[in-house]
């Protein structure tokens, strides 16, 4: 059997940390090293799945009571929730919005997920990824 041995040490504590964003891989490099290069945060735990955090806004009950156990197991103290453009989860569930509807669309969940994760007192920060001149930028969302 193959093994393979990883370099990163093992540490048994969690970071505090939670990052949340789409799946869409043209996307996830870019956002790896924004939290690490930009936000300088090492260590989070990661949800990362098909239109990032828009299952908050829309109260999608089985990813909400992930998050509700990560929050509370993981002792989460900031949240970190990101969009980006040209979603293809965005452009399936609203395919009548033009595309900067869908942004605006995306900016208001963004939105309200941060003022939910506010709610309960967890710090929180909301950006929009895009493609300007082949390079992805991260944009912070504010209210």
């Amino acid at each position: 059997m193959e093994r393979f041995k990883s370099w990163v040490a093992w540490r048994d504590e969690f970071s505090g940390n939670l990052a949340i964003f789409c799946s869409d891989e043209r996307f996830a490099a870019a956002t790896l090293e924004f939290l690490r290069r930009h936000l300088e945060i090492d260590r989070c735990d990661l949800m990362v799945v098909a239109g990032g955090p828009a299952f908050i806004p829309q109260n999608e009950t089985a990813l909400i009571e992930r998050l509700e156990l990560l929050l509370k197991a993981h002792e989460i103290k900031q949240v970190i929730i990101i969009a980006h453009d040209d979603c293809g989860y965005y452009k399936h569930h609203h395919k009548r919005l033009s595309p900067q509807m869908l942004k605006e669309k995306q900016r208001d969940d963004l939105l309200t997920a941060l003022k939910a994760f506010q709610a309960k007192v967890i710090r929180a920060r909301a950006f929009f990824a895009f493609v300007e001149n082949g390079e992805v930028i991260f944009e912070e969302i504010k209210e």
